[in-house]
């Protein structure tokens, strides 16, 4: 079965400040970025600690993601690990999707390439050495529905790498269509 993630919030920094919920509406992970007028800014990502029965505030840290202009940005997960992001996320050209972003590819803790892949409404996760069939999938939001994401069994074993790329990687496509946009 399927692990979908519904994002509580909608529009401004939906991703960097949100909650991700279960289809009952109880949280399962936040996504909290201080507001600051640095560039530097750090977005903490965490897990709730209640079973889905009952509402919970307590949350356990998952990883953070360091956001930087000039160096190159940093994520630190819970276990103690520290990486620059390019050695972690890497930029694999352009989507042929729709021509809408790039796509990024990253070396999950299974030791297999799993690649990103950008188009309008979605942003997909397939293994690297299968690009027919997905282990994960964001529904961006749209008029009717809030966005929300899906992760499905063949991956629910990388569920925290997945939240943490799939964050980083949305992030930069929202960056890069509000520079699109003259924004």
């Amino acid at each position: 079965m399927s692990i979908n993630l519904y994002q509580k919030r909608a529009h401004l920094e939906p991703i960097l400040n949100n909650v991700f919920q279960d289809a009952e509406g109880n949280a399962v992970y936040t996504c909290h970025t201080p507001h600051t007028i640095s560039p530097h800014r750090t977005t903490t990502i965490s897990r709730s600690l209640s079973n889905n029965s009952e509402k919970c505030d307590r949350f356990e840290y998952v990883a953070q993601i360091d956001w930087r202009t000039i160096r190159s940005s940093k994520i630190r997960f819970a276990d103690g690990k520290e990486i620059e992001i390019d050695k972690y996320i890497r930029k694999d050209g352009w989507s042929l999707m729709s021509g809408t972003g790039r796509n990024y590819t990253f070396t999950g803790k299974d030791g297999k390439d799993y690649t990103w892949r950008n188009s309008t409404l979605h942003l997909k996760l397939f293994p690297k050495d299968d690009s027919e069939n997905p282990v994960a999938e964001f529904r961006r939001e749209t008029l009717m529905k809030g966005g929300h994401l899906e992760v499905y069994p063949s991956a629910q074993h990388l569920l925290e790498e997945i939240i943490v790329t799939f964050i980083y990687v949305e992030q930069e496509n929202v960056e890069a269509t509000m520079d699109a946009a003259g924004g």
